[in-house]
């Protein structure tokens, strides 16, 4: 009998010291696994910068970085110990780079000195949905040496050049200069060069914001297409200032009937011009060409044209070889 009971407390003895072993065991794999997530959700940022000058006309800003695509990026031209600047958006492609061209709009050259490009991702909320996701809460995802704010975290990166014009030789100075007309020319260029650019800037952002809303649209909601391209026009017509045209190119990539795909691509046109009358008071007018290649490869077999009224989008136009 007492071997028995000695038998039977040796196995509850070897039970429970399983159990607790495999308690410890499951906590350790769960902490580890919680560890693996929260490391994986971090992104040690990494962009490299380098640049090009052309004739002292063109300096061009080209970029590589593990960024996702998409990413809104803001760009800085600004000139040593000066109060000429230039700020433009841009954003990462698929592959993670990005690039931009600098040029005066009177095509003449950069003035002498030195310069400073920096740039610094956009504000996390001013992101795509999905690249907040990644940048976390205020950039709290966003590691590495390339990081920088307080109350919000940033990627940024910068880069310097020198203009010197007296190593590029013109053909004007093979030609006898005119001292008045020269002076004049230089008032002129002086005038120019200190004029606010503001508005300019203000535009090429609208229509950047514009697009990018466009294609979150498409992207989240048509499964079955594919974006050729998007063509963001001020609305020159417009009373107001800052009005926009969207040309749309999209592709129907779903084996279908003509009948069902015309069907399916008016019902994405519609959708899409009301999302963008709702979301989107810049847009005055958008029109939709569709491409469905399984009817035909390369001809556009339908277009869908939408003018705003009040905050709706009303169609003014649709033609199709479809239906």
């Amino acid at each position: 009998m007492n071997h028995i009971k000695s038998c039977f407390f040796l196995l509850l003895c070897i039970t429970l010291l399983s159990g607790c072993n495999t308690e410890n065991t499951s906590t350790s794999n769960s902490s580890k696994k919680e560890e693996s997530i929260e490391t994986k959700k971090k992104l040690n940022v990494k962009i490299t910068l380098d640049k090009e000058i052309t004739n002292n006309k063109i300096i061009i800003l080209s970029g590589k970085s593990n960024l996702p695509k998409d990413t809104k990026l803001r760009i800085r031209l600004e000139q040593k110990n000066s109060h000429k600047n230039s700020i433009v958006n841009t954003a990462v492609q698929k592959d993670g780079s990005f690039e931009y061209k600098f040029f005066n709009e009177d095509d003449t050259v950069f003035d002498d000195g030195k310069y400073f490009i920096y740039v610094e991702t956009l504000p996390v909320l001013e992101q795509a949905e999905v690249i907040q996701e990644i940048f976390g809460d205020n950039g709290s995802n966003l590691t590495g040496p390339q990081i920088s704010g307080d109350s919000e975290l940033k990627a940024t990166a910068e880069i310097d050049l020198k203009i010197n014009n007296s190593e590029v030789i013109t053909e004007d100075e093979t030609l006898p200069k005119d001292k008045d007309a020269e002076e004049e020319k230089n008032e002129v260029y002086t005038s120019e060069e200190v004029e606010d650019n503001s508005e300019e800037d203000e535009l090429d952002m609208i229509k950047y914001d514009a697009e990018i809303e466009i294609k979150k649209i498409i992207e989240e909601n048509y499964k079955t297409t594919s974006i050729e391209k998007i063509e963001i026009n001020e609305d020159m017509g417009a009373s107001e200032k800052n009005k926009l045209i969207a040309l749309v190119y999209l592709s129907f990539d779903a084996l279908n009937t003509s009948k069902t795909a015309y069907n399916m691509v008016e019902m994405y046109s519609d959708d899409l011009a009301a999302n963008i009358g709702k979301d989107n008071d810049t847009v005055n007018q958008i029109a939709v060409f569709w491409k469905v290649p399984y009817i035909d490869e390369e001809e556009t077999v339908a277009k869908f044209s939408y003018e705003r009224s009040g905050k709706q989008m009303k169609i003014t136009d649709k033609v199709s070889s479809l239906n």
